[in-house]
């Protein structure tokens, strides 16, 4: 669904399909099974949803949110991409406190829509890591100053 999903890609998809994999079962398995828990986490981040500046989503997970609901860390895989698809959305951010888990305070992790914005230039001035699309980094920064950040990298042509 990317753009890096060439015709090679698909041949490999038919050449899966002609071996016998179940598509469906597998598509079911991957994204029609998920814990009550996770959806729970789902909910919480999208109500917490910010659009602080023009071309950013911005959501933001707390140590209660994951205690609220029974998930973990682990369960917010694809929230990103709710924000990422809102009209407008140039980047998307997930800020999860880390509370005793990390190094730091809190892992940001950024999407871009590919409205030319190179989310690893952004993670980098942070000692982050990533690719243009797909990037994050770990801060003791509060949240107010990452919107900050983030925006005023929006802003000047990130």
């Amino acid at each position: 669904m990317y753009e890096n999903t060439d015709a090679r890609s698909h041949r490999i998809a038919a050449d899966l399909i002609d071996a016998g994999v179940d598509v469906n079962d597998t598509y079911r398995r991957l994204y029609e099974s998920v814990p009550l828990e996770k959806l729970k986490l789902v909910a919480r981040a999208l109500e917490a949803i910010e659009l602080p500046c023009e071309g950013l989503a911005i959501t933001h997970l707390t140590e209660a949110d994951y205690e609220a609901t029974g998930s973990g860390e682990e369960m917010t895989e694809g929230i990103i991409d709710f924000l990422r698809s809102l009209e407008g959305t140039r980047v998307a951010a997930v800020i999860r406190e880390l509370g005793s888990r990390g190094r730091a305070a809190r892992k940001v992790s950024l999407r871009s829509s590919g409205d030319g914005v190179d989310v690893s230039e952004i993670a980098r001035l942070h000692d982050g890591g990533g690719h243009v699309r797909a990037a994050g980094f770990s801060t003791d920064l509060e949240k107010d100053q990452i919107v900050e950040f983030l925006c005023e990298q929006l802003t000047t042509g990130a």
